[in-house]
C-alpha cells in the first residue's frame, strides 16, 4: 500500500451553482467521508462572490488561505478574514461567507463541513457590505 499525492490545482473543478452562491465560485473537493455526510472543499471565490445563506447539521470551520473573506451570522455583523484565520460555525447556524466586498483578488479558503447542508436565499448586497 502506498501513499496517493496530487496536487490541489489538479483536483477537478466545479462552478458553484447559482442556486447556492452568487458570482464566480470554484469548488474543488479535497476529501468526503464513507463514513457519513463530511467533507473538505477547496472553494475560491472571485470578487464579489459568496454564498448564499445556509445552515449544516453539524458544524463547519472555514480556513482561510488566500485574499480577505467575510463571514455572517444570522442577526449580526459580518466578520472580516484574512489568510492564517478561522471561523468556526456551530451546527444549524444560518451564516454565509465569501470573497471581502473591498478584496480585488480571488479569497480561497477550505471549507471542512460535517453534516447536509440546507441552502437558503442570497445574501442581500446590504448584508454582504455589512
Amino acid at each position: 500500500m502506498s501513499i496517493s499525492f496530487e496536487h490541489a490545482d489538479d483536483l477537478p473543478a466545479q462552478q458553484g451553482s447559482a442556486g447556492n452562491f452568487t458570482g464566480a465560485v470554484q469548488v474543488r473537493m479535497v476529501a468526503a467521508s464513507q463514513e457519513g455526510p463530511a467533507g473538505v472543499g477547496r472553494v475560491t471565490f472571485q470578487h464579489g462572490g459568496r454564498t448564499h445563506w445556509h445552515t449544516h447539521t453539524g458544524e463547519q470551520t472555514l480556513y482561510f488561505l488566500e485574499g480577505h473573506g467575510r463571514a455572517g451570522v444570522r442577526g449580526e455583523s459580518p466578520v472580516d478574514a484574512e489568510p492564517g484565520d478561522l471561523a468556526r460555525i456551530p451546527a444549524g447556524a444560518e451564516h454565509w461567507h465569501g470573497a471581502h466586498p473591498d478584496e480585488p483578488h480571488a479569497m480561497t479558503h477550505l471549507s471542512i463541513t460535517f453534516g447536509t447542508t440546507t441552502w437558503l436565499e442570497p445574501v442581500s448586497d446590504e448584508e454582504y457590505r455589512g
